[in-house]
């Protein structure tokens, strides 16, 4: 095969992503410092960010407060965090979050509404994009001004088709996500499983800025994970993502919604705990828990866990303690296995009375060395409804595009 030569239009636009990227990472920088950070010629980086400047992308900070010396002073450039919105839609199994936000992250426009699992997946993806333009609306937002929109989903996720392949408690079928969407917002969707949008949000917005190699734990209505390899987020070639919640745990335990038995989800989701604790809870065994129900054990339930779980009972504490280990025990194994920098943890289960402190107790009974410099609470938890789809298309049509004012 001959020598084709180098693509220069490649090379500029992997040139504009490399300066987005550091600026997003490390703030507001001279083009001088650009240049030495990146390897780049003072006079790329110059003509690039001038492009940027004149686009709207970048904007100018002022000088740098540096001694007085002769010349001209450095004067700091910036991301333009105002430069578009981004629509973030996060559906889960109970709830579906809806917002509009800036590049930085930065919620400008937010509701809720309930997860119809029952109605067929266009007719709820037509109410979602109908809320969408009605949120829009009422903040004066034009479809212009929105660099697209992002949407996270539980379960496997065709990316680049935009297909939810089966969104486990949600629907059990494929789902054209992105193309129905796109029939009723007229700007780019992109489509992603729920933790790994979390780990990207992370790679933009939090540690992943200085770590290149990170396991994201969430415990939440399910079990799931993502896993960051030298800065990037693991994606297998079959859209697989890394499950640990679908570790089999218990042999021909009960039937998991995967399809498979035994698997952690069934130990250890909402769902489950609640059914744990309701199958065990009698006026000999969980006494205070008992009491508090008015011996309607009915009452204790996945979506009022927050209530009941706080109950100071013995035998409750019992059973949590034997939920946290399991998920414990999975961590570690996948800790040993990946041998990560850090692990992040969040998710509702962590946002419990004690549960965060059970779980990282019993990471250290089995190692000691996994204590809380190594396993970290996202910062972003408050943020995770929306934090995910935004970095979503922040990263692939903003940061790593490298050509966002051409769109």
């Amino acid at each position: 095969m001959g020598y084709t030569g180098i693509n220069l239009g490649n090379v500029k636009i992997s040139n504009r992503s490399a300066i987005l990227k550091l600026l997003n990472d490390c703030g507001a920088m001279s083009r001088k410092d650009i240049a030495l950070a990146l390897g780049l010629t003072p006079a790329t980086v110059t003509l690039i960010s001038t492009e940027l400047l004149a686009a709207g992308i970048l904007c100018e900070r002022g000088e740098v407060e540096e001694e007085k010396r002769a010349g001209r002073r450095k004067v700091l450039i910036d991301i333009n965090y105002e430069y578009r919105y981004v629509l973030s839609v996060c559906i889960e199994a109970a709830e579906t979050s809806i917002a509009i936000s800036d590049l930085r992250g930065r919620r400008c426009a937010f509701r809720k509404l309930p997860t119809d699992s029952g109605q067929d997946p266009e007719l709820f993806l037509k109410r979602i994009a109908d809320q969408s333009k009605a949120l829009m609306w009422e903040r004066g937002i034009v479809k212009e001004s929105v660099l697209g929109a992002g949407v996270s989903v539980p379960g496997p996720v065709n990316r680049k088709a935009g297909i939810s392949q089966h969104a486990y408690r949600v629907w059990n079928e494929p789902v054209a996500v992105g193309a129905c969407l796109r029939k009723y917002l007229d700007f780019p969707i992109l489509v992603e499983n729920n933790v790994k949008a979390f780990a990207e949000g992370e790679l933009i917005y939090g540690c992943g800025k200085e770590q290149e190699n990170l396991l994201f734990l969430k415990w939440g209505p399910g079990v799931g994970s993502a896993i960051i390899i030298h800065g990037k987020i693991y994606d297998s070639q079959n859209s697989k993502t890394a499950e640990i919640g679908h570790y089999i745990v218990e042999k021909d335990g009960k039937l998991c919604r995967c399809g498979r038995r035994g698997c952690l989800e069934t130990k250890v989701a909402l769902h489950a705990v609640a059914e744990r604790v309701r199958n065990q809870c009698t006026p000999d065994t969980m006494p205070e828990l008992y009491r508090a129900v008015g011996g309607d054990v009915s009452q204790i339930e996945a979506r009022n866990i927050a209530y009941w779980v706080g109950i100071k009972d013995d035998g409750l504490e019992q059973v949590l303690d034997d939920v946290a280990d399991e998920m414990a025990r999975v961590a570690i194994n996948t800790i040993t296995l990946l041998a990560p920098d850090r692990v992040i943890i969040y998710g509702e289960m962590f946002e419990l009375p004690d549960m965060e402190a059970r779980f990282r107790r019993l990471c250290s009974h089995y190692d000691p060395s996994y204590n809380g410099d190594y396993i970290l609470k996202s910062d972003l938890s408050s943020q995770i409804s929306y934090i995910g789809p935004l970095a979503v298309v922040v990263n692939e049509m903003f940061l790593m595009a490298g050509n966002a004012e051409e769109g």
